[in-house]
């Protein structure tokens, strides 16, 4: 049976992971958002319903798969039983790369954009730097 301090470390570790993706989920909403009235200003409005199919399937907003993809790293790494320091070490440089200069061009590019005109993307980057912060912290 694992004892009460190993469990204590599993939990904060889960605890930052979630922190994490909550941020980046976030920061997801608000790209997405802005992305949404930059695409309705060149294209015209998005008909109702279909936001998502759009938002999956054209072009434009390409830029956000490797936000979406890290998320979905995060639900995996939540899936499993353990979390390991490395793990939560690995997944806190991978969301501090994506969201530096030293990350995808094309990703960069397009947030920076978004990061200088939209205030909900500057909280909710703001946020995000916060927890990524503290995950690195874990031990």
């Amino acid at each position: 049976m694992p004892s009460e301090q190993f469990l204590a470390i599993q939990e904060n570790r889960r605890s930052g992971l979630r922190a994490l993706r909550a941020a980046l989920l976030q920061v997801h909403k608000e790209v997405i958002g802005y992305d949404r009235g930059q695409y309705e200003r060149l294209y015209g409005p998005i008909p109702a319903g279909q936001f998502v199919q759009i938002v999956t399937e054209d072009a434009y907003f390409r830029w956000l798969d490797p936000l979406s993809r890290l998320i979905i790293e995060i639900d995996e790494e939540l899936d499993s039983k353990e979390h390991h320091d490395e793990t939560c070490r690995a997944v806190a440089a991978a969301s501090e790369k994506l969201f530096s200069q030293r990350g995808d061009p094309a990703f960069c590019k397009r947030y920076q954009e978004a990061l200088q005109d939209e205030s909900g993307v500057i909280v909710a980057h703001g946020q995000l730097m916060n927890v990524i912060g503290q995950l690195r912290q874990l031990t």
